[in-house]
């Protein structure tokens, strides 16, 4: 088995030595930004629309089963 170590520990601080300015970090943004494929105006209307409808269908079935719960414990609980 391995011994823990019983001697203190550093606790170890941050280095500001990694950090880029906010100029440079916009230009790497931007230039990440260049190599994304991006989906087509077709591709973003149908997604759209399977999202909204599966949105829709979601909200209906849970509200029946709000309802149905809401019913049966009025009924049987009340």
């Amino acid at each position: 088995m391995a011994r823990v170590s019983t001697r203190g520990s550093r606790s170890t601080t941050p280095r500001l030595t990694g950090r880029i300015g906010p100029i440079a970090f916009l230009q790497e943004t931007v230039s990440e930004l260049t190599k994304a494929v991006w989906p087509s105006r077709e591709e973003t209307a149908r997604l759209t629309m399977v999202v909204i409808a599966l949105s829709v269908a979601a909200a209906f079935f849970l509200g029946g089963l709000d309802q149905f719960f809401s019913q049966t414990f009025s009924r049987y609980v009340l």
